[in-house]
C-alpha cells in the first residue's frame, strides 16, 4: 500500500493534486487506515496513471469521472471506454504534432540567431526566412 506522498513521488505530482482528484471520486477504490490516511493499492496506481493521462490530454474532470464510472461497470462498458480512449488518443497525437511544429519553429529561430552572430549580421530581425549577406 502507498500513502498519498508515495504516490505523489511516483507520478511527480503534488499530494494536493491527488487529494483534489480523490475528493472528486476519481480513485474510487482507495481506502484509509486507522489514522484516516489515504492508502493506494497497485490497482489504484493504475487509476492514478489513467486519470493523469486523461487530464493531460485536456479532458474535463467531469468526463474523467464518467470514464471512471464506466470502468467500474465492468465488461458492459468496454466498447464505450474504447471510444473514449480512441478520442483522447487522437487529441494527444494532435498535441504532439502541434508541439513538434512549435519545436521546429524554435529550431529555425535558433539557427537563424547562430548564423546571424556568425556572419556579424546587423539589424537582426524577428523572421527566420531572411537570407544572410555573406
Amino acid at each position: 500500500m502507498y500513502t498519498i506522498n508515495d504516490v505523489a513521488n511516483i507520478f511527480s505530482v503534488s499530494p494536493y493534486t491527488l487529494r483534489f482528484y480523490a475528493k472528486k471520486n476519481l480513485f474510487p477504490k482507495i481506502t484509509r487506515n486507522r489514522h484516516n490516511v489515504r492508502l493506494f493499492s497497485d490497482k489504484d496506481l493504475e487509476y492514478v496513471e489513467m486519470v493523469l493521462a486523461l487530464r493531460h490530454t485536456g479532458m474535463s474532470l467531469k468526463s474523467i469521472k464518467n470514464y471512471i464510472d464506466l470502468c467500474n461497470l465492468g465488461d458492459n462498458s468496454v466498447n464505450e471506454r474504447l471510444d473514449i480512449i480512441k478520442a483522447e488518443l487522437n487529441k494527444a497525437e494532435e498535441k504532439v504534432n502541434d508541439s513538434i511544429k512549435q519545436r521546429d519553429v524554435l529550431k529555425e529561430k535558433l539557427e537563424y540567431y547562430r548564423q546571424a552572430i556568425k556572419v556579424g549580421e546587423k539589424n537582426v530581425i524577428w523572421g527566420t526566412k531572411r537570407k544572410f549577406k555573406q
